[in-house]
């Protein structure tokens, strides 16, 4: 992926900015939402080419996210990061592109699914 547009997803700026952090030295242009609603209205207005969300946003019991997710990321890819990131395959339904990624994260990897895109 070419200089895409990546919004990262997280409920808090720790995880939130740990994950762009494995981004630094890339170029990617990134977006950060810390809340559900930040996160819809960035989705509702911007097209992205990647979207990372960390587990803890998808804990929520907040049927309405998940589903406002699997409704916008239909074509768009996503990576899940966190402690269950791979042991959730409810994420499976939200994007016909996932990449799951567990802590501690291998930036590699990440960038190896980011570049295949």
């Amino acid at each position: 992926m070419e200089r895409g547009r990546i919004l990262i997803l997280g409920n808090s700026k720790e995880s939130t900015y740990e994950i762009r952090s494995l981004l630094d030295n890339k170029r990617f242009e990134v977006e950060i939402a810390l809340s559900p609603e930040v996160g819809k209205a960035v989705l509702s207005t911007r097209q992205m080419s990647l979207v990372m969300v960390h587990t803890e946003m998808l804990k929520q019991e907040d049927l309405d996210f998940m589903s406002f997710l699997k409704d916008r990321l239909e074509r768009t890819p996503l990576a899940v990061l966190g402690e269950e990131a791979t042991s959730r395959e409810d994420v499976l339904t939200l994007s016909t592109d996932v990449g799951r990624f567990n802590k501690p994260y291998q930036s590699e990897d990440l960038i190896t699914f980011i570049e295949s895109l």
